[in-house]
């Protein structure tokens, strides 16, 4: 007989009976086929019985495990789910252990699964967390504890006291829940720690894995909304699919992705879930008010979708329903986004790409009036959203393309560093024995229309081939040794590179089990002269895989899209992903899972290691749990840089800190634990204690005994430091970096920054720590390349050079290439000398000289001198000597046919960088960068700076090139149009004429106002000898601070110093004799308002603090004739950042606000003020808000932060006291920006470098009427509007197309060096690109401004 087994499900000898789960059925022809029983649906998804069959007209079912009723259509007691939907099925009920369990046929809801009876004081859809008022572990060491508040609410994890108010305790709650299940998503499978090593979430929720199964579990649940209108939930199809795909491969409970059976509008739903769970709206049915009105959105979303399915709510419009939570979404992502504890959850949103989104949504938050419960802190919020971009280019997973798909990335490098060199790594996977090797395209950087320069690799002819054209013919390089069909089927190793003309092809093949790394290289260069890659910033694409059909490819890439896998690395050494795309194209979700790749597969990944890149750290919460704080306590880490400066490791608490780090090349160590005399520092230029060498350098700190703390470097003891004994009062520690909030904490940490380098490892107590594993660690990744350690670029100073030796011929045969970059006109480039031959390339008087052996070959421009990057390539052969400069300025001279062949052929020579110890030709001053020469025993490559012999006074870090703010603004260079504001010229009719208000309002004769910024003073110098022995100052003050300092001087150490400060509104007035101390502290309160006389007095030791004539107080140390000497300035009304700290309590160290005259020393007045910092005359009457620029001149400088570029839009108001006046100006790389006052009118004039244009109103009420102005200005590169009071001008200058967008300090009241007439007048509500400015937070307040507060007209 023919037996049908695989086709009907009939079994038995003659296929006479059914199998189980299927029953006879009679078909259209007659016959009796096997047929799915109908329990409680016939089809396969659908039938849970695990037999069936009819016994009359009734069908009888008997159902799996789980299953309950006559046809199996409900969840058993202790399941749920919903049978009778086509998909679904009964999940057992999971409540971690936390249901009661007398309680077990109604342990959760039979078709949501939510827990209905969690006990234990827990909560939660599954009892996973700690109930409300409660805090511990609810799913391992289920231990949820009552918290310990006056408010009731706690952090449900660590039971620290909340101090926000209890309406945003559901906010809170539903954030926790967020980070959890983001968090899961890289810790659930073996296979996602091999794909997804280094995503780094940054929260603590590792006890979250069984709930984190459950929310996948919940994707199965089945709606019917209509599809347009949740799509306003503004999620894109590449933020979706990338969310799709992440969690394709961190979960094997996805597999309802992989059989498609999720709806489009069920994951969407879902993402909404993700960005908001706080939503607090209703509707008048009362029916979404159900659904959204706890913390847990998500879980009550799927509860009305539920709801509306089994009550069959017909008559509800769900698409209406649906706009309506996206809206709410929407909005609650605008209140969460400023709120500080979802900063959070910006660093984790690698997992689904919504920092595009959040981006968008920040801008309106910018943009939003404060409120009370909302974080203004708009400058933090764009911190972490860096860092998840970050975090997101580090996300180390391939993507599956399979002949129809491509991927667009965001370049995410300076476009300048491309331009001379380009380097691109990946991984890639293909498999001969499934795909057969045919010519195929893997990837393409370039110009989008395919027209213009670009680099790209594809298979060609069985081979990898690397393509790129410098604008002449194309150049392929194909790595013939190696053919691609003899690959093996797993991850091998790629990266092409160009420098200049010159490019290569790598590949390495991991070791398979018997063999070792296999490496194959191909070299090649393009013809001609052209070095540089060309690109258009605004038409630069990056496409891997494939290509969309509008993007034009050339000829020799246009082939069939790849079918394999690709995982990227790096873009010119910066680490890249393909998750960070801007695009994807095709990118099938459900058939292309990634292909895992064994990250221990090549050789330089098997030693663990972590790569720091300025931006990233790690954080380990609680050491504790790995180790104990003991008698002895040890940190020991291992680190590798060349960087200057970075931090190692940094513990806070509090105001308690301890920090190890690397400053100007040298290990420092300071910390604090509250201790009487400040923070301890060692800081030693030892030899030992330099360790940015590009070697690895064992650090260990050993705390003994409570007291004290023992530096070791490579196992040497280096520092013993006392201190008073104190346990470690920490618990946390941050490693090779630290966010900004935890660096304000206090004034030592404002200066640290983040390591450049790699870590090999840390250990407490010689336990060592995962970093990538630890759930607070931020933006770094793992391995640790080379390349890292090259230094390529370096800053000369004038007095500097580098040198080093190599087997050269360059009288002879050379070719040699560098990047420079320069403000002065004359340097030297490159310097050999061979007895009295020379060869040299320099600048002069602004061009480029080429001179072997009296042979000079000159650039054609002069003007190289401009702080920009240029690319210079000389050449010398039997022919000719050639000098080309930027692609474009191409010289060259015959060889000399005198002209001989050196006798020293290719021995080791001697050369130089930027100077050189014997040249007459003046130091380079600036910076080069990406150096190379043809040497005879080694490829071309890019010089590493780090390896040379000879590196005199050159920093290898940083390329500083900045033209200073007063460069521009001497006489010679002073516009037209500003030439009138000069201070040396006879007054205009409109200077003469004055204004309402005056100049100089009304104020006491010499007193002086203090305060608006936390180091407003004066510096008073000339001190007297006599001052060392015995004192007597008398000054009257007005105040009415609480706390405040009002006079100091010390010695540079601050070992000897004396004070006068408040606190509590109390006068204190302290000096030391030796180590002891005089303290005299006033019983009553002066803080209120009115002007006191004070006398303090010191002679020896003994102080005496006289108040008003009438209170007398007095106190004295027990040292006699002990040697006490103080040296200028003298500062009054506060001190320079950082100083007083150590002597002072914190509070009382920073100005008071309020006014001081009469200041004498010895009956004599003091007036020898050397400098001011925002320090005005004390005027008498009404003041109001704003920012007050006195007479006397002074500046407020703003840092790079505000970006006052090619495009800008600026805002403020200002009432004028003079009709003329400098108002704005930022300088630039070439030319400046500046905004003035002149002759009542607002003037605006930018010079790009080229060109001069400038646009001005004269408003009709006039400037000097004593009313406020509101100015507004918008830039678009060479358009400029100004309008002042709703009166509206614009000009349209020429359009430079080599101005370049820079950050340069913002001025204003007037610039430094600079000697026009200064703006005399009140500010206020300044706001750049949509961001408010704080005057009180510039970088720098000089001369007479008052922040914060102005006269009244």
């Amino acid at each position: 007989p023919e037996y049908l087994h695989a086709q009907d499900h009939s079994t038995g000898d003659f296929c006479e009976v059914c199998e189980d789960g299927y029953m006879l059925a009679p078909s259209r022809d007659g016959r009796h086929t096997c047929k799915p029983c109908a329990c409680p649906l016939s089809v396969p998804s659908n039938n849970f019985a695990v037999h069936c069959d009819r016994g009359g007209a009734v069908l009888r079912c008997k159902c799996q495990e789980g299953y309950a009723g006559q046809f199996c259509e409900r969840c058993a007691p202790g399941y749920y789910g919903n049978p009778m939907a086509v998909g679904n099925s009964c999940k057992r009920c999971d409540c971690n252990g936390n249901s009661d369990p007398n309680l077990i046929f109604s342990e959760c809801h039979n078709v949501t699964g939510h827990c209905q009876h969690c006990w234990g004081n827990t909560a939660g859809a599954n009892c996973e967390r700690c109930a409300s008022g409660f805090y511990g572990d609810a799913i391992t060491a289920k231990n949820c504890r009552e918290c310990d508040c006056e408010s009731g609410h706690c952090d449900m994890h660590t039971g620290e006291c909340l101090t926000e108010a209890a309406v945003n305790l559901c906010c809170d709650e539903c954030i926790w829940h967020l980070i959890g299940d983001l968090r899961l998503s890289n810790k659930t499978l073996d296979q996602l720690k091999v794909g997804v090593l280094n995503i780094s979430t940054g929260a603590a929720a590792n006890d979250r894995l069984k709930y984190y199964n459950y929310t996948a579990h919940r994707l199965q649940v089945h709606i019917h909304i209509d599809v347009q209108q949740l799509w306003k939930c503004t999620f894109t199809d590449a933020n979706f699919e990338v969310w799709r795909y992440l969690m394709m491969t961190s979960t094997k409970q996805c597999e309802v992705w992989r059989r498609g059976q999720a709806s489009d509008v069920e994951d969407k739903l879902i993402l909404c879930h993700y960005v908001g769970r706080d939503l607090r709206a209703s509707d008048a049915n009362g029916f979404v008010q159900r659904a959204i009105s706890a913390a847990n959105v998500y879980n009550n979303i799927v509860k009305y979708i539920d709801d509306a399915n089994i009550t069959s709510l017909t008559t509800l419009n769900l698409s209406q329903k649906a706009e309506e939570v996206c809206f709410k979404i929407q909005e609650c992502l605008l209140s969460l986004c400023a709120r500080k504890l979802l900063f959070v959850c910006f660093s984790v949103e690698n997992l689904n790409v919504l920092v595009p989104e959040l981006l968008d949504k920040l801008k309106v938050v910018e943009e939003k009036k404060p409120v009370n419960n909302v974080t203004t802190n708009i400058m933090r919020i764009r911190e972490l959203i860096a860092q998840a971009r970050s975090v997101a280019k580090k996300v180390q997973v391939s993507m599956k393309f399979n002949g129809q798909s491509s991927v667009e990335v965001h370049p995410h490098t300076n476009l300048e560093d491309l331009k001379t060199v380009t380097s691109i790594s990946l991984y890639m996977e293909v498999d001969p024995d499934k795909d057969p090797i045919e010519d195929r395209f893997i990837l393409y950087l370039g110009d989008r229309h395919g027209r213009k320069d670009y680099m790209g690799l594809a298979i060609k002819n069985d081979n990898l081939v690397y393509v790129y054209n410098l604008g002449g013919e194309d150049v392929e390089i194909p790595l013939a040794s190696k053919p691609v069909s003899q690959w093996p089927a797993v991850f091998n190793y790629i990266k092409v590179e160009r420098l200049g003309r010159h490019g290569k092809v790598f590949l390495t093949i991991p070791s398979q089990s018997t063999t070792d790394e296999q490496k194959f290289i191909q070299k090649g260069e393009a013809p001609g002269t052209d070095s540089l890659f060309d690109i258009d910033p605004k038409d630069i694409v990056f496409f891997v895989g494939g290509v969309p059909p509008n993007v034009r490819l050339p000829p020799p890439l246009s082939l069939a899209p790849f079918v394999g896998c690709i995982e990227l690395e790096s873009l010119n050494n910066d680490v890249i992903s393909l998750y960070n795309f801007k695009a994807t194209h095709h990118m099938d979700m459900t058939t292309s899972t990634p292909c895992p790749r064994y990250k221990l597969a090549f050789s330089q990944s098997r030693i663990a290691s972590y790569l720091f890149d300025g931006t990233g750290y790690a954080l380990i919460n609680n050491m504790e749990r790995r180790g104990k704080f003991g008698v002895v306590t040890r940190f020991d880490i291992s680190v590798r840089t060349v960087a200057n400066n970075g931090v190692l490791f940094l513990m806070v608490n509090g105001l308690k800190f301890f920090l190890l780090e690397l400053k100007n090349g040298y290990l420092r160590l300071m910390y604090d634990f509250g201790f009487s005399s400040g923070p301890n520092l060692f800081e030693e230029r030892l030899p030992i204690l330099q360790i940015n060498d590009a070697k690895y350098h064992e650090v260990s700190v050993i705390y003994h005994q409570s007291k004290k703390v023992i530096l070791l470097v490579d196992k040497s003891h280096v520092k013993s430091m006392e201190n008073p004994k104190t346990t470690l009062p920490f618990s946390d520690i941050h490693i090779g970096g630290a966010p900004s909030n935890i660096l304000s904490i206090r004034s030592e940490l404002s200066s640290v920054v983040g390591l450049k380098g790699c870590v090999k490892g840390f250990q407490f107590q010689k336990k060592d720590f995962n970093l990538l594993e630890e759930p607070g660690t931020i933006g770094i990744s793992s391995g640790c390349p080379e390349e890292s350690f090259m230094s390529r670029k370096a800053y000369l100073t004038g007095e500097s050079y580098l040198g080093s030796t190599a087997k050269i011929t360059p009288f002879d045969s050379f070719e040699g290439g560098l990047n420079f970059r320069t403000l002065q006109p004359s340097g030297l480039l490159f310097y050999h000398r061979d007895g009295t031959d020379e060869f040299s390339v320099s600048l002069e008087n602004g061009g480029v000289v080429f001179n072997n052996r009296g042979t000079k070959v000159k650039s054609h421009k002069k003007q190289y001198s401009d702080g920009r990057t240029h690319f210079l390539v000389v050449s010398v052969n039997s022919t000719k000597y050639s000098l080309v400069v930027d692609d474009k300025d191409k010289q060259e001279k015959k060889r000399p046919a005198s002209a001989t062949r050196s006798s020293s052929g290719s021995s080791l020579k001697t050369f130089y960088y930027g100077g050189s110890p014997s040249s007459s030709m003046k130091n380079f001053t600036g910076c080069i960068s990406y150096a190379y020469i043809s040497r005879q025993d080694r490829d071309i490559e890019p010089e590493d700076f780090q390896r040379y012999t000879e590196k005199v006074n050159t920093s290898l870090q940083d390329c500083p090139v900045q033209r200073p703010p007063a460069a521009l603004l001497d006489r010679s260079s002073v516009p037209l149009g500003l030439m009138e504001l000069k201070s040396d010229e006879a007054p205009s009719e409109a200077d003469i004429t004055p204004c309402y208000l005056s100049s100089n309002p009304r104020g006491t004769r010499q007193a002086y106002h203090y305060g608006g910024i936390a180091n407003s003073r004066q510096h008073y110098t000339d001190l007297p000898e006599s001052l060392s022995k015995r004192s007597h100052f008398s000054l009257s003050l007005k105040t009415q601070s609480s706390f405040g300092l009002i006079f100091y001087v010390s010695d540079a150490q601050e070992d000897n110093f004396m004070a006068l400060f408040l606190a509590h509104g109390k006068l204190v007035y302290t000096f030391n004799v030796a180590e002891q101390r005089v303290k005299i502290k006033s019983d009553e309160k002066y803080n209120d308002g009115t002007w006191h006389n004070v006398v303090f007095i010191r002679d020896g030791n003994m102080g005496r603090l006289i108040i008003d004539g009438l209170t007398v107080l007095e106190d004295r140390a027990q040292e006699r004739n002990v040697s006490w000497h103080v040296s200028s300035p003298l500062y009054v009304g506060g001190v320079p950042p950082g100083n007083a700290q150590k002597n002072i309590q914190r509070n009382s160290a920073y100005s008071f606000t309020g006014c001081l005259k009469n200041l004498q020393l010895d009956g004599q007045w003091l007036s020898s003020v050397s400098e001011t910092f925002g320090v005005t005359q004390c005027f008498e009457g009404r003041s109001e808000a704003g920012t007050y620029f006195s007479a006397e001149g002074g500046y407020v400088m703003l840092d790079e932060t505000f970006d006052l570029g090619l495009k800008f839009e600026l805002e403020m108001e200002l009432r004028p006291r003079v009709a003329s006046g400098l108002l704005l100006h930022v300088s630039a790389v070439e030319g400046y920006f500046t905004m003035y006052i002149h002759e009542g009118a607002v003037v605006v004039l930018v010079n790009d470098g080229t060109h001069e244009f400038f646009t001005k109103v004269s408003p009709a009420q006039g400037l000097c009427s004593g009313s406020w102005h509101r100015v507004t200005v918008i830039r678009n590169a060479n358009v400029v509007q100004l309008d002042v009071d709703s009166e509206v001008n614009h000009v349209v200058g020429p359009v430079n197309p080599n101005a370049t967008d820079t950050r340069k300090p913002v001025f204003i009241g007037r610039a430094p060096g600079d000697t026009r007439n200064p703006y005399v007048g009140c500010v206020k509500n300044l706001v750049i690109n949509n961001s408010r400015v704080s005057f009180s937070k510039a970088v720098l307040v000089s001369g007479a401004v008052s922040v914060g507060t102005c006269p009244a007209a």
